[in-house]
């Protein structure tokens, strides 16, 4: 308009020609014929903008017309009795269905025939995006009975998502009783190396929750033996010992070692630590010293005996009672003074550390949203990878074979026949998608 010359003049509406038309209202109905073809002309364009990427409405018009279940569905629709057993699970939606041709309507959203349902969760589900994602893609445009159960399944049989996605929720935790009498059940781990090159050996005794430490100038087999056998003419030999899978441990010397002196050798799951959770606990706290001792610029040998003294003569937060006191049967004296020696009740002891193991467990439980696990004998799983960055995916992608199963401890096979032991958390099913 700015290249015309021209004036601008106001007038009412009332003296308006021009603002009269546009307010006259049309009180000509259109026939029955024509009111159909708006219609039909309306819901096409709903299926048009309704049809998936990729999918062509001819695509679903061709495959609804081959389709038993959704041919039965239209001849419901026309003739209104709904009494074949294929269209019951419509019943519940029927009055918000509609056939335009070949196609079902559930509303503004295209009923899909069975042979199409995969191609269509396919196309939602890419880019691997979530289960409630996938969804909320699936409800803006499809429809059919079981949508949402089939997008769940579809998407948790996703290889690829199962590869990079979360590992097996941790299993409950499972307290251990305690055992029967005093340096009967030990634990083993190395710590190390020190700020001088030195290794910690820890032996903890799972009755009193007194432990030694031993420091190690190398983690030969031969070294360990040495330092155990110190140990052991100072208290005697226990019955059990548990550690981890550290080739120290597992070689042919340190076994026989333990034969020979009638022990029995307890070895926790590769790459779980948590199943020898009372050592890994007191490691942190000694951890802890030796750290503030490196930091302050303390000799670290020095402070490790003064943390052990510390220890060994406090109170246990679960038996209530020093380490020291429970497995010599007496106090230990120390700087602090104090006035009688109160007797240990042993069934007293027993209640009140089962009670602290099983509120821990309770809590423990609560914030790891830990849940039992139902992996069996032959059910196939995916191997989590030891270590991996941010981009590479979390579990191996060739599936594994359960072949045997221990507590919450499982041996998996690959198709070569190599074995592996790891805890069932450290594995996910691998769940195949069925068509």
């Amino acid at each position: 308009m700015q290249v015309f010359d021209y004036t601008i003049e106001y007038k009412p509406g009332s003296e308006n020609i021009a603002d009269s038309l546009s307010r006259l209202s049309c009180y000509h109905s259109l026939d029955e014929e024509k009111t159909r073809n708006v219609a039909e002309e309306y819901v096409r364009f709903i299926a048009q903008k309704a049809t998936p990427k990729a999918m062509t409405t001819r695509e679903v018009e061709e495959h609804s017309h081959r389709d038993a279940e959704v041919s039965e569905l239209r001849r419901c629709i026309r003739e209104g009795v709904w009494n074949n057993k294929e269209c019951v699970k419509y019943i519940p939606v029927k009055d918000e269905l509609c056939a335009i041709g070949k196609v079902v309507l559930r509303g503004t959203r295209i009923v899909i025939p069975q042979t199409l349902r995969q191609q269509v969760l396919a196309i939602a589900h890419e880019g691997h995006v979530g289960i409630v994602a996938t969804k909320l893609r699936l409800r803006t445009k499809v429809w059919w009975p079981g949508i949402d159960k089939d997008a769940e399944q579809y998407v948790r049989s996703c290889h690829g998502c199962q590869l990079v996605g979360q590992a097996t929720p941790p299993e409950p935790l499972m307290p251990t009783e305690l055992p029967l009498g005093k340096w009967q059940d030990l634990s083993l781990d190395l710590l190390g190396p020190m700020p001088t090159g030195e290794y910690l050996l820890v032996v903890i005794d799972y009755y009193s929750r007194y432990y030694e430490v031993e420091i190690l100038m190398s983690v030969t087999a031969s070294q360990i033996i040495s330092r155990l056998e110190t140990i052991f003419a100072v208290h005697g030999l226990p019955v059990t010992i548990t550690s981890d899978n550290g080739p120290q441990f597992r070689c042919e010397e340190f076994e026989h070692f333990l034969v020979d002196n009638g022990i029995l050798h307890r070895k926790v799951t590769p790459q779980w630590a948590q199943a020898n959770g009372e050592v890994e606990r007191q490691n942190r706290s000694l951890l802890k010293s030796m750290r503030i001792a490196q930091a302050e610029g303390k000799n670290w040998r020095k402070e490790l005996f003064h943390y052990l003294a510390t220890y060994r003569t406090t109170p246990h937060t679960v038996t209530g009672v020093s380490p020291a006191e429970l497995l010599f049967g007496r106090k230990i004296r120390t700087k602090m003074p104090e006035l009688h020696e109160p007797t240990i009740n042993n069934d007293e002891l027993r209640d009140r550390d089962w009670e602290k193991k099983i509120k821990a467990k309770t809590y423990a439980d609560e914030r790891r949203g830990a849940q039992p696990n139902d992996l069996q004998t032959g059910d196939q799983v995916l191997l989590k990878k030891k270590k991996s960055d941010k981009l590479l995916a979390k579990f191996e992608s060739e599936p594994y074979e359960i072949i045997e199963k221990k507590g919450n401890s499982v041996v998996a096979q690959s198709p070569e026949k190599v074995q592996y032991q790891r805890n069932v958390t450290e594995k996910r099913r691998d769940v195949v998608s069925v068509t």
